[in-house]
């Protein structure tokens, strides 16, 4: 496939599925290995093949600026789709207002950057489209006909998502760096989905066991997109050996994100 030079890179994937959905791989083992670590700050400390410490911060992994208006104006797409899905099923009229203004929130970030791509005389399906197979194999992964499982994967993924691009976008040399950040951190309606899962939880309290499974397979998936992100990284080599704080670093997010909910994560 022609991807214009903005193809993904190949790194070793932690794990694969087999064909009924499961991990064959070690991801969890990874993932457990990261919880163990301290929790950093966001600048973060490593180390290289001669020991001495290497500080490094999510900025410095930023891709540049096509590459990354192509991620994350097709990943505010895919968000607002699965919330207008999600209207559909909602319990009642409530929800259903709730879900529509999550939807419209993420519409209106894919609007904001795809604005900014036609500013620069670029057609957004055309930068977004060397990131659409990634990021569908993802949604694919993810996808659930559980509702209240396709409610939590809206607030936690979109969640880290959002935070996860915004920490990249202070390292990317462009003047839309600003304006980029200020999209991906409105969030205000965030706190609306997680009180609406919550009232959902406390009707039927069972569910929470069912959400946190849920919850902790989500992070799996979506770490290893993070990870591929990281390689697109114009300024820093990928090693994966100083990349894993950081992602220790979005685990803790995803965490306290679980435990707003009173989920174990």
């Amino acid at each position: 496939m022609n991807c214009g030079g903005q193809c993904w890179p190949l790194y070793p994937v932690y794990a694969v599925r087999s064909g009924d959905g499961r991990y064959t791989g070690d991801v969890f083992e990874w993932i457990k290995k990261l919880r163990k670590e301290k929790i950093p700050a966001r600048k973060l400390g490593s180390s290289d093949a001669g020991n001495e410490p290497v500080q490094l911060d999510l900025s410095e992994f930023a891709p540049g600026i096509m590459p990354f208006l192509g991620l994350t104006t097709y990943l505010q797409l895919e968000l607002y789709e699965a919330a207008a899905r999600a209207v559909g099923g909602a319990p009642n009229l409530e929800s259903k207002e709730v879900l529509a203004r999550v939807a419209g929130m993420t519409l209106t970030k894919h609007q904001k950057l795809s604005n900014e791509l036609r500013r620069r005389g670029r057609e957004p399906h055309l930068v977004m489209e060397p990131y659409t197979p990634v990021i569908n194999r993802y949604i694919t992964r993810i996808d659930t006909p559980d509702w209240h499982q396709h409610v939590l994967s809206i607030y936690l993924v979109g969640g880290l998502f959002d935070g996860f691009f915004a920490e990249l976008a202070r390292g990317v040399k462009d003047s839309f760096r600003g304006d980029a950040i200020e999209v991906l951190r409105d969030n205000e309606l965030r706190n609306e989905l997680r009180e609406l899962l919550a009232a959902e939880i406390a009707v039927d309290p069972p569910l929470a066991n069912r959400l946190a499974l849920w919850g902790r397979r989500l992070v799996a998936d979506t770490l290893l997109v993070c990870r591929e992100v990281l390689g697109l990284s114009e300024g820093r080599t990928f090693v994966a050996s100083h990349v894993e704080p950081i992602l220790t670093e979005l685990i803790a997010d995803h965490s306290r994100r679980m435990d707003d909910l009173g989920l174990t994560a």
